[in-house]
Order: C-alpha cells, then structure tokens, then sequence
C-alpha cells in the first residue's frame, strides 16, 4: 500500500480520536482547548472537505489529495478521496473497506485490525487509553497563531511513523481546521478541514459497504504487511 494510505491510516488512529480526549491528563490551558473541541463535536456526525499534502522527503516531492469525510457514532467513517484518484476508506465500527475502483479491488476486514488494535467504534468511546501513549500540550508559541490555537502530541513510546503531530483548532468555532504530522523520515503530511456540517444525521448505509460484482476481495490479515510502515 501507499505512503498516502500508511499516512490516511495513522490520521484515522491518532487524530480524529482528539475531539474526545479525556480532560483529567494535560495542563489548564490544553485541557480548556480540548473540553471545548469535545462539546462541538458532541453531536456525533459530521460531514467536512479535506485537502491531504504530503511532503515525501526520499522521493523529493509534494502528494496532494482532495476529498470528503463523513463521521458517525460511534466509530463509523467513510473517506471519499476525489482526486487525483478515486477511493474510499469506509468503517462501521466493525468492518473496514478500502476500495479502489480504478483497479477493481477491495481490502476487507476487522477494524481493530486496521486501526492498530483498537475497534473503530472503542477508540471514541473509551478514550481514556490514549493518554497513556500521548503526551499532550500547547505548542511552542512560535507555531501558535491569532486565529488558531495549536496543540502538539508526541508519542510517549518512540515510532519512527510518527514523530509528532500538530493539531490546529479554531478559536471562534473550535473545529479542528488543520493537522500537521512528521514522521522520523523527514516525511510531513498536513491535512486541512473545511466546510464542516454538523448534525448531518447520517444513514447508517453511507458506513457499509456493497462490493461490487467481480471485484478482486483481498483479506486485510492476509495484506497487513502492506499497511504497515
């Protein structure tokens, strides 16, 4: 698989799971951050634009992606990459479905298996784990800016996928409009939110996945080396 799917990956694992973040781990002014990002996502569903630039330090060049994101509860997704190629990571919280159209092939299997051991739907409702891998806080005040508050995560435990990564939040609306990753490679990846919908009561069929006929069905199990880093 890609570096986009390895980075779409870790996003899925380590990112959208802040808007749920216990407030009990991180000093006052994180902690305050964090509370308000957890009440505007309170609603549970939630449909955005995204635009994933991928900087790849050993091949020298910029990846730029652009697509949809649809967010159920508990634990469902459904990533629409539009361009430059079509494909789809969908999730119900038990299953996940990475298709592909242009090369007729779906990977299909357990979500825990994907999402590095935890079950799509676990990781959003018993967040309280996460704080024993991260360390959470404001960043440095040089990265801090007038219209975004920024707040950096970095393992507890060194992996060389991530380094560390920053979350942008909006000081007015307090959605999450922008993240930054760097891995020990010299990779960065930045993906930016916009045109957030809440309340968007979603059917629950967006989240499932009908393959279609004659498609080549690959095991995740049997392709989990390729998803690893």
């Amino acid at each position: 698989m890609t570096t986009r799917d390895k980075t779409i990956r870790l996003f899925l694992v380590w990112t959208l799971c802040f808007v749920l973040l216990p407030s009990t781990c991180f000093c006052l002014e994180a902690t305050d951050i964090l509370h308000r990002v957890q009440q505007r996502y309170a609603p549970g569903d939630f449909r955005a634009d995204f635009v994933q630039e991928s900087h790849l330090q050993a091949m020298g060049m910029v990846d730029t992606a652009k697509g949809q994101l649809l967010f159920g509860s508990p634990g469902m997704m459904r990533w629409h990459y539009q361009s430059p190629e079509e494909y789809f990571i969908i999730t119900d919280g038990d299953t996940v479905w990475i298709y592909r159209p242009d090369d007729n092939q779906v990977i299909q299997g357990r979500a825990i298996d994907y999402f590095g051991g935890r079950k799509g739907s676990d990781f959003f409702s018993n967040p309280d784990e996460l704080s024993k891998d991260f360390v959470i806080a404001l960043a440095p005040k040089e990265f801090q800016e007038e219209s975004h508050h920024v707040l950096k995560l970095v393992p507890r435990r060194e992996q060389p996928e991530l380094t560390e990564l920053y979350l942008f939040v909006s000081r007015s609306t307090y959605d999450i409009v922008q993240t930054v990753t760097s891995n020990a490679f010299g990779d960065k990846t930045t993906i930016r939110f916009d045109n957030y919908r809440f309340k968007q009561g979603h059917d629950s069929s967006l989240f499932l996945f009908k393959i279609p006929d004659g498609t080549d069905v690959l095991n995740l199990q049997e392709e989990r080396g390729l998803l690893q880093p």
